[in-house]
């Protein structure tokens, strides 16, 4: 074997193995199941509560982050209360109704505020069933600790489902 045709080989062999690469990233590209959209910050209104703590931050849920992946939609509820000590239990109740297409329904979620943490409430709906457009929610919260539960008083928000 020559050193031309030696040489030429590795060129070669460097070429498809480029192509091949090339070609396995777009294919990759292409067959990939969904891709999740930007998310977005609604605010929630009247939402201060008392926390069942009663002397630490009280309960407040400010803001709903809608996300979209594939046929879901994805609300996060987050709310600040934070206590020195133990935390507390929250059971919501989320409400939505489609503003234009007059879909509703209803969602249950509970969760748990670990001091210094703040807290969320996720909820994971298909998007086919909130329908596009604006969607009002509405939100029913129960915060426990070990001796009483204290209703929070509902609150709302207005959000834009794609």
């Amino acid at each position: 074997m020559s050193r031309h045709t030696s040489s030429r080989r590795p060129l070669r062999t460097r070429v498809a193995a480029t192509a091949v690469a090339l070609g396995a990233v777009a294919a990759s590209a292409a067959i990939t199941p969904g891709a999740a959209e930007a998310a977005t910050t609604y605010p929630l209104h009247n939402c201060l509560n008392i926390s069942p703590n009663i002397v630490d931050v009280p309960y407040m849920p400010s803001r709903v982050i809608v996300s979209k992946y594939q046929d879901n939609t994805y609300l996060t509820i987050d709310y600040t209360s934070y206590w020195i000590g133990i935390g507390y239990a929250s059971a919501v109740r989320l409400d939505w109704k489609n503003l234009q297409t007059g879909k509703t329904g209803t969602r249950f979620v509970r969760s748990h505020v670990r001091p210094p943490y703040q807290g969320t409430h996720q909820f994971q709906i298909p998007t086919a069933a909130l329908g596009p457009g604006k969607v009002k929610l509405t939100m029913s919260t129960v915060n426990s600790n070990a001796l009483w539960a204290i209703p929070a008083r509902s609150c709302s928000g207005t959000i834009v489902t794609p």
